[in-house]
């Protein structure tokens, strides 16, 4: 396993305001429809908002839908009427290392992801902060739940993904969000599914990417679970990524898919394969799930070990036979050879595909965005601006 490790910066704690809304305001923003045609160590770069806006309080009940249902169909996603839909977005983080994450998840952020052509958006979670241990994140739950809903009212499709865990539930934890393990733990990982199901369970807009980037385990272990003691990287502020080794049990991804069926019997379930995500060649060689509505997920991006050439024995083969998505890429030289590249193979083995990230920032990240107006970064973000929009027109 090749070590990869990408710089992290500080960003200032963000005071979030709960305001109610009244009930007709619920119910007049619930009859938004606006439904797509039918047409990645992977350590990322955080980058300072701005202020948070003061979430709308959302119920903790399972919401009514607001868009147009998905589901599995041959390799394929396709909505309530059977029509093909191909997901084409991008990633929005911050939830999984900032307790109400940077202010850019308003209605208004996710209009703009639509302008630029995309039907979905994938953001990035922690499990301590779902857990609220020590009560540093009493209110995480209301800032999730309003994020999906102001997503879908702008006419996305969401994937939830467990992207920061932390089955040790430490100090440090308990404040950054956590850290990233080999594989999701038994106790808090899966709990936060069994939550996250038990809300959207009658939502099929909503997708669980169950655990973004396995890592420093053999296939038998993804599958199976067992019990990690080495592997889990703490991401400090301004000073890389540290190792913090103690033993956990770790939950297998067929168990988890059976834990969140149990409760949630139809939304879509990514799994992301070995070497942080991007490898999916064990399924073709006796690891696949069992069940259905599963989607495989990869993470291309420009290390020397995931280049072109890999591809196909890394992810592209196995698109003739199950759904792949990938879930994340990117390049870090802010050009845009190795992305068009990707783009290119993505197209041509028709898979759904996700760029990091929707962020302002620069190469580092690598940050789609110029400025938080929508405005693309030069040439990288403009790039896949303008192939989202061709995939919009189809």
């Amino acid at each position: 396993m090749q070590q990869q490790y990408r710089g992290w910066q500080a960003i200032g704690v963000i005071i979030v305001l709960a305001v109610i809304v009244t009930v007709s305001l619920v119910r007049a923003i619930s009859q938004v429809r606006a439904p797509f045609g039918t047409t990645s160590a992977n350590f990322h770069t955080t980058s300072a908002g701005g202020s948070t806006p003061a979430p709308t309080t959302f119920p903790t009940a399972t919401p009514q839908p607001l868009m147009p249902g998905l589901r599995v169909q041959g390799t394929q996603f396709v909505n309530d009427a059977g029509q093909p839909v191909r997901l084409i977005g991008a990633s929005r983080q911050s939830l999984e290392y900032l307790c109400h994450g940077d202010g850019h998840f308003t209605r208004g952020d996710f209009q703009a992801m639509r302008a630029w052509g995309m039907n979905v958006v994938r953001i990035t979670l922690s499990s301590e902060f779902w857990a609220g241990a020590g009560g540093n994140c009493p209110d995480y739950h209301t800032t999730v739940t309003q994020a999906v809903f102001n997503a879908e009212s702008a006419g996305l499709y969401v994937i939830l993904d467990l992207q920061w865990n932390a089955p040790f539930d430490t100090a440090f934890d308990r404040t950054h969000g956590g850290v990233q393990c080999p594989l999701p733990d038994a106790t808090g990982d899966a709990q936060m599914w069994t939550d996250l199901a038990t809300i959207y369970h009658n939502d099929h807009a909503v997708l669980f990417d169950l655990f973004s980037e396995p890592h420093d385990v053999s296939w038998a272990q993804w599958l199976h679970g067992g019990t990690i003691s080495w592997g889990c990287y703490v991401l400090n502020a301004g000073a890389g990524a540290t190792l913090e080794n103690a033993t956990y049990q770790a939950i297998g991804m067929q168990d988890l898919v059976d834990r969140v069926r149990a409760v949630a019997p139809a939304n879509i379930l990514i799994v992301s394969g070995l070497n942080w995500g991007y490898d999916l060649s064990g399924i073709a060689q006796g690891y696949a799930l069992h069940g259905t509505n599963i989607v495989y997920g990869t993470h291309p991006f420009n290390y020397s070990n995931k280049q072109p050439a890999d591809w196909p024995a890394a992810f592209g083969a196995l698109t003739a036979r199950y759904p792949v998505i990938a879930t994340e890429f990117g390049s870090y030289d802010c050009g845009t050879s190795y992305t068009a590249t990707a783009i290119s193979y993505f197209n041509a083995h028709r898979m759904s595909w996700l760029a990091w990230a929707w962020n302002a920032g620069d190469c580092g990240g690598p940050s789609l965005l110029a400025g938080w107006d929508g405005t693309p970064s030069q040439p990288y973000g403009a790039y896949i601006q303008a192939q989202m929009q061709a995939a919009q027109r189809g």
